[in-house]
């Protein structure tokens, strides 16, 4: 199972993207990140399972829709 490397103190850095065949290249790549931010809260995890999802959209036209009579025309 691959092991990826995760930065907690920023989500967005593009490391969590990458795979690693084995632990020592995740522990290497963690070390590295490491260096260059030394701030950083930094994981290597197992991946288990990938989990996907997809959403489909559909559009269509609305009708058109009739107005209502004004109250006195329907009181008659």
């Amino acid at each position: 199972m691959p092991f990826i490397v995760i930065n907690r103190t920023n989500a967005l850095d593009p490391i969590r993207t990458v795979e690693y065949a084995t632990e020592a290249e995740a522990d290497t790549a963690a070390r590295e990140l490491l260096k260059s931010q030394p701030g950083a809260e930094v994981l290597t995890a197992q991946l288990i399972k990938r989990y996907s999802a997809q959403v489909r959209v559909t559009a269509q036209e609305a009708a058109d829709i009739e107005p209502d009579a004004p109250a006195e025309e329907a009181a008659q």
